[in-house]
């Protein structure tokens, strides 16, 4: 979750989320810009969208696996 996120975070991208706010608000090169109603996908590169959507495949593919184990 962190890592896709700071994708978006290194483009100023305001969270909503409490936690990822305070997360990335302690690092030095986060200057947050943009809000949640502001945001759009063109301020992503291809490449950045590509991790994305990689990041989102493990990620949400962990969480199944975890769900089937336990």
């Amino acid at each position: 979750r962190l890592a896709r996120n700071e994708i978006f975070a290194r483009h100023g991208y305001i969270f909503n989320s409490r936690d990822l706010r305070d997360y990335f608000s302690d690092k030095i090169w986060y200057e947050p810009s943009i809000s949640s109603s502001d945001w759009s996908d063109s301020f992503l590169n291809k490449y950045e969208k590509k991790n994305i959507a990689l990041i989102k495949k493990y990620e949400y593919g962990l969480k199944e696996l975890v769900t089937y184990i336990f």
